[in-house]
Parts: C-alpha cells; structure tokens; sequence
C-alpha cells in the first residue's frame, strides 16, 4: 500500500510542475500580446517601435519619437538605437493585416533611399497626427 501512495504523489507533484510552467507560458504569451506605448496629451511625443528595412535587420526597436512640424526626431538609448537617430520624414502608411498596430513608411532625411518601418497600437492618440502628415 504505501508504494502506490508514493508513487501518485510523484506522478500528481510531476502533473502539477507541468501545468505550472504550460499556465506560465501562456501567461507570457499573453502579455507579450500588447505593447505598451507613452504619449503626450497632444500626441506629439509617443515611443514607438521601428525596424530598417533591411537585409541584416529584422528586430524592432523601442524609440522615442517627437513630431516637429513636417519631420519624425526619432531617439532612444542603447547602441541599436544609433542607426536610427535622427530626422526622419513619413512617407506613407504601410498596409497591415493586424487590426491591433498600425504601420508607417518612413525615410531618413539624408538619404530618402533608406526607410523604415515605425509601429504604434492603433487606439493611440499620435495616429491621427500621424495620418494627418501622409495626406
């Protein structure tokens, strides 16, 4: 008898250490499912994320943007932020499947050959400035 008793609490202490990491994951899962954006009364500065288009990158971005008239000052901290630092202009706005976020074109003052994609949620306060500059 008490070699049965032993081995359920081994086999209900190993089902339940799986159901806590299964309800964990998904818990990540579901937080990671909502970016989290700051911006100003007047939606003229926000954070946002921004990825080049380029070959080598494919990671987003968290950014500082701030609205000045026709052009995008985007800043930030850390060494990936960098090449994106700067003047940029809204080309246009980028087409997307995800009802959530919204997509902007945007290009670099310098070069207008090189662009970037800049993602916001789209109940934020900032897209209405920011399709007011497309058109």
């Amino acid at each position: 008898m008490a070699n049965y008793s032993v081995v359920n609490d081994g086999v209900i202490n190993a089902i339940s250490i799986v159901a806590f990491f299964c309800v964990g994951f998904g818990l990540l899962r579901f937080v990671n499912r909502f970016e989290t954006q700051w911006v100003s009364r007047d939606g003229l500065k926000f954070t946002a994320k921004v990825s080049l288009d380029s070959a080598t990158s494919e990671k987003w971005i968290d950014v500082k943007v701030l609205v000045d008239g026709g052009w995008l000052i985007i800043s930030g901290r850390g060494r990936r932020v960098k090449q994106i630092h700067g003047k940029w202009r809204l080309a246009y706005s980028a087409d997307s499947n995800d009802a959530r976020r919204r997509q902007f074109v945007i290009s670099r003052k310098d070069d207008p050959k090189v662009t970037a994609a800049l993602r916001i949620p789209a109940a934020s306060r900032c897209v209405a400035i920011l399709e007011a500059m497309v058109s």
